[in-house]
């Protein structure tokens, strides 16, 4: 009888973990919600995304300035046409937060304009929404500091970023969250090593975690 109260007892420790662990992972929402891991200017990305929505994108890259679409077009051309694309779904935009976004309702919309550009990274180009007077990551955002803020990574992910020619790739350590619709990454080489310079969004994640409707 006794080693079958200790079984219990040892079993109910090992439920009570996993279900502290469990809640005390971050939702998608309460991510985007958390201003110490973004610039004070995030809110412009996310009143865009049901444009990329939109436009079929899946994935966008915040930087501190700009957003940038993930795919990867062959020429400028293909690129300036997406882009125009995107500018008509921007000026079409009307969006409804849901009442956790409800304070990002207060902050004035800016002029989003998408540009093509070209990528250095990879030698694609691509389509982005750039604006220099922009803050839209925190520029002191380290993995300590991200951790502390959200706690630890659901998963640690290595991408290796390819280019067209032989110069060396770029390494990226991803710190995923949100069953991966949401990813901080380092990038290796930087020109500020040990801070995280971009953001991953899974676009119609978020667009469906922010937005009541998006049309």
């Amino acid at each position: 009888m006794r080693w079958l109260l200790l079984r219990i007892a040892a079993c109910s420790g090992v439920i009570l973990t996993v279900a502290l662990a469990q809640a005390s992972k971050p939702t998608l929402a309460q991510i985007l919600n958390n201003r110490s891991v973004f610039g004070k200017d995030f809110p412009a990305v996310l009143r865009g995304l049901p444009a990329w929505n939109a436009q079929g994108e899946q994935e966008v890259v915040v930087f501190a300035h700009r957003t940038v679409g993930a795919t990867a077009l062959d020429t400028k051309e293909e690129s300036e046409k997406r882009a125009a694309q995107l500018n008509d779904m921007l000026l079409k935009l009307q969006v409804q937060f849901k009442p956790d976004f409800r304070s990002l309702a207060e902050v004035a919309p800016g002029r989003l304009r998408a540009e093509a550009i070209p990528f250095p990274e990879d030698d694609s180009q691509r389509v982005a929404v750039s604006d220099s007077s922009l803050q839209l990551l925190n520029p002191e955002l380290t993995p300590a500091r991200l951790r502390e803020a959200l706690g630890p990574a659901e998963r640690v992910a290595y991408v290796t970023v390819l280019n067209k020619f032989e110069r060396r790739p770029i390494q990226l350590t991803v710190y995923e969250y949100a069953d991966g619709q949401i990813g901080f990454a380092e990038p290796n080489p930087s020109l500020r090593p040990g801070f995280i310079d971009r953001v991953l969004l899974k676009v119609r994640a978020v667009n469906a975690a922010v937005f009541e409707e998006a049309r």
